[in-house]
């Protein structure tokens, strides 16, 4: 059970004038998220208790935060209070840091983020912004010594372009321990000092 999350609600508010421009990187994200399947975002949620807040607003609110490289739980909470693109995809909610933290430490939302890389790919392939062989350009690779090329054949190429998705994949694993569990265990540190 989750609670009402409809961003597309119409409500009374005191000021209209707090928008934010269609082509902004939070309205990007918003689409993105809304985009993902229901049954990937929805996951296993307790039948007792206070209903829990909608992965997709949480997925929403990590994304942008991690995009502009705020990785700790009290900063997000902070953004959500005074950045406005972080209100709206919250829809003006108070969410503390604990929650945010208790979210993004569950295996629901390690799955979510990672399966949301592939259909970020997926979307960009739709789009027409990139394709599957983006990677052969023109069969060049520049080297770290800009006066040195070396040929590579497409046939290499796709030999390790498996490779470079399970770098990328590495590359993610590294960003969450290095960033991300980092902020998190400075935050328990702090919250058990008082």
């Amino acid at each position: 059970m989750y609670q009402n999350y409809t961003t597309g609600q119409t409500a009374l508010t005191l000021n209209l004038d707090f928008t934010i421009p269609n082509n902004h990187l939070a309205n990007t994200i918003s689409c993105f998220v809304d985009s993902i399947p229901e049954d990937v975002l929805l996951g296993d949620t307790a039948k007792t208790g206070r209903p829990a807040y909608h992965p997709a607003m949480m997925l929403k609110i990590l994304l942008f935060a991690y995009s502009r490289r705020v990785f700790s739980g009290r900063k997000i909470e902070l953004m959500l209070e005074e950045n406005l693109p972080m209100m709206v995809l919250a829809e003006h909610q108070k969410i503390s840091y604990h929650t945010i933290n208790n979210f993004r430490s569950s295996d629901h939302a390690n799955e979510l983020v990672k399966k949301s890389f592939l259909y970020f790919t997926n979307l960009l392939e739709a789009e027409g912004l990139i394709n599957e062989g983006a990677i052969f350009i023109d069969g060049t690779k520049i080297e770290a010594d800009a006066n040195r090329y070396t040929f590579v054949w497409r046939k290499a190429a796709e030999k390790f372009h498996e490779k470079l998705k399970g770098q990328a994949v590495e590359l993610y694993d590294e960003l969450i321990a290095k960033e991300v569990v980092k902020a998190m265990a400075q935050e328990k540190v702090q919250t058990s000092q008082g």
